[in-house]
């Protein structure tokens, strides 16, 4: 193809043109790929001089499978403000190797009047005839790209049948070599992992700080650093890192899992289709030599449970604040449980770095909610923009694949009406069978196209719902958050706080309530919201020790102290949340005090004494040590701050 430079200057009513350009892999930014494609689109524009060039897209080393294209998604929001009337490509499957990139991508910009041109095809799907070629080659496209996984998978699951290493860095402790081993058809090189040296050594090493000089991870960290073992990368170990080494499969089940689901948004995580399924198959497990014995496995786990880091989480609570709570280490804090106590334990308690204690959780979480709020309620219109700002990014019009349902829905009902009804009547009037045949396999080929659009807008229609649910959830949350008028739901909350990038960085704080064994009875009066009633009056002391009187002997009252006044000093302490160490012998020896509380608590007077005066209705709280640390909160909204 003759390719001719040519200016473009723009002029009234010429349409406007960009070009999008994509490629698989690194290899193929010059050459036969992005290179290539723009020699392909020049040709088409310069032999157009009515068109007007505005601009190109490009996504280098992008898949056309995987969900995240810079490029594309940057084209589609340029397309919104109505930049341009074309997209200029070099072939229809740059957009997409799977029927639902480009079916969806085609619809997108339909709807905002914008159409799809593509050199080597001859399609413009402005027309009915192009609209009918574009379809043509997506179903091509999208079973050219499923023989092609498919050879993929299998070659890769060939070489791991016979014991090989498929792709993909080694885990740590081993290395990737080559062996050759009996196929059947001949014998053939695989890559095989095998022991590295050095990083299994690293392994033995630590693993015997732990189990022999009974070490946590953070004190191995540190003595690997000391002795020169650093990490694969030359970086020190720190505890964290050292304790998923420790931890991994391969140590103690005997394994790797190949295509690992669980890794979140890590550098290796396993690459996946927009439909979110793992890109080349599902996860496997590769058999691995040995490192440790399987005793020595087993005294590193039990090692590792004993003085590992456990945050005690349960799986059916909510922590909203887990991972945007920082504390002054610079660590983030994650749930945890105390008890039956829902708690934030800071991150950095794990590599010996912090001694902070742990944040009570619906103290502190009530407390970035109130502030919160106070911003919305002084910006509650800016909030509300900013969600539905967020929430408009979704391309593509409810209305408009409603109605692109029901016309598909109506074509499949022909097609299926033809084949099943109208085919056999044709047949039965003497038509050709061969034509009859070739007829029917053409229907069949439309009706199965059909379903595969229909496919695609049903699971954007589902999306679409599930993201409105979500945007107006969040709007509910700011009109009902922000007015106080009814708590948020844990999924409301959470919403928030990610909607707006909330993060809640900690300042310096003393101890903010004490450690070691809490008192019951304070507990108590907190946990069941039982009020500290006033100093009873004469008449009220009688009936506290008619109320006593059941649980104890004679020998209980016959002291040498005044029970009254001991009694009006409990509930001071209670009031004021003082420490016993701190109580002041106004109401006699304090040490006589707290035995004689705590004898009623254990006998189990004293509910029975709170609710004989009316502690339930008649009183005030018992004095609650805050568990919040001062903190200020910063978001993705700079006008809310």
């Amino acid at each position: 193809m003759a390719i001719v430079a040519s200016p473009f200057t723009a002029a009234e009513g010429q349409l406007r043109v960009v070009t999008y350009r994509r490629v698989s892999t690194s290899g193929q930014l010059e050459g036969s790929g992005l290179e290539e494609q723009g020699e392909h689109c020049k040709a088409w524009l310069a032999a157009r001089p009515d068109v007007e060039y505005v601009g190109e897209y490009t996504d280098e080393a992008v898949s056309g499978v995987g969900e995240l294209r810079p490029g594309l998604e940057r084209l589609v929001r340029a397309a919104r403000s109505g930049s341009f009337d074309r997209v200029l490509v070099s072939s229809v499957d740059r957009l997409g190797r799977t029927a639902r990139a480009a079916y969806q991508w085609a619809w997108d910009m339909a709807d905002l009047g914008v159409h799809l041109v593509s050199v080597l095809e001859g399609i413009d799907t402005s027309t009915e005839a192009g609209w009918a070629e574009f379809r043509r080659h997506v179903a091509y496209s999208d079973m050219e790209w499923r023989r092609i996984r498919q050879r993929t998978v299998a070659g890769r699951e060939s070489t791991i049948s016979y014991g090989g290493w498929p792709a993909g860095p080694a885990p740590y402790g081993y290395r990737i070599d080559s062996d050759m081993v009996d196929t059947n058809d001949g014998r053939r090189v695989l890559s095989v992992l095998v022991t590295d040296d050095r990083e299994s050594a690293v392994i033995s090493v630590a693993a015997a700080l732990l189990i022999d000089q009974d070490m946590n991870c953070a004190q191995a960290a540190a003595e690997l650093n000391k002795r020169g073992m650093p990490t694969r990368s030359g970086r020190p170990w720190e505890a964290a890192n050292l304790r998923a080494r420790l931890s991994a499969e391969t140590i103690h089940q005997g394994y790797v899992v190949y295509r690992k689901t669980s890794r979140g948004a890590s550098r290796n995580t396993t690459r996946r289709t927009e439909g979110g399924d793992p890109l080349h198959g599902a996860p496997v497990r590769i058999g691995v030599p040995p490192i440790l014995t399987r005793e020595r496995a087993g005294q590193l786990m039990a090692a590792l449970r004993r003085t590992g880091f456990q945050n005690g989480r349960r799986g059916d609570r909510v922590y909203a604040l887990s991972g945007r709570l920082y504390g002054e280490c610079g660590e983030t804090y994650v749930g945890a449980t105390e008890g039956e106590r829902r708690v934030y334990r800071c991150r950095g308690r794990l590599t010996g770095l912090c001694h902070e204690l742990n944040l009570r959780a619906d103290e502190i979480e009530a407390a970035v909610l109130d502030e919160l709020f106070v911003l919305l309620c002084d910006n509650k219109g800016l909030a509300e923009a900013a969600v539905r700002e967020r929430y408009a990014a979704v391309s593509g019009e409810r209305d408009q694949y409603e109605r692109r349902m029901r016309e598909i829905d109506r074509a499949i009902e022909g097609h299926e009406e033809l084949l099943l009804r109208k085919v056999p009547e044709y047949l039965a009037a003497g038509v050709a069978p061969a034509m009859l045949q070739a007829a029917a396999e053409r229907l069949q080929e439309e009706l199965d196209d059909l379903h595969r659009q229909r496919a695609v807008a049903a699971e954007w229609l589902a999306g679409r719902e599930a993201h409105d649910t979500r945007r107006d959830d969040l709007l509910d949350a700011i009109a009902t958050g922000a007015s106080r008028a009814a708590p948020l739901r844990p999924d409301q909350v959470c919403g928030l706080l990610e909607a707006f990038g909330v993060a809640v960085h900690c300042a310096t704080r003393e101890a903010l309530y004490k450690q070691g064994v809490r008192c019951p009875v304070g507990e108590w009066h907190e946990k069941t919201g039982t009020l500290v009633p006033p100093a009873p009056t004469g008449e009220e002391w009688q009936t506290v020790l008619d109320v006593l009187l059941p649980f104890f002997t004679k020998r209980h009252f016959t002291s040498k102290y005044d029970i009254r006044e001991q009694f009006n000093g409990m509930l001071h302490r209670l009031r004021h949340g003082l420490s016993w160490k701190d109580m002041p012998p106004t109401w006699g020896p304090v040490n006589a005090i707290r035995e004689r509380q705590l004898s009623w608590w254990q006998k189990g007077a004293w509910p029975a004494v709170m609710a004989a005066l009316h502690a339930e209705t008649r009183g005030e709280p018992a004095y609650r040590r805050s568990g919040v640390p001062p903190f200020r909160i910063t978001c993705n909204e700079p006008g809310l701050l």
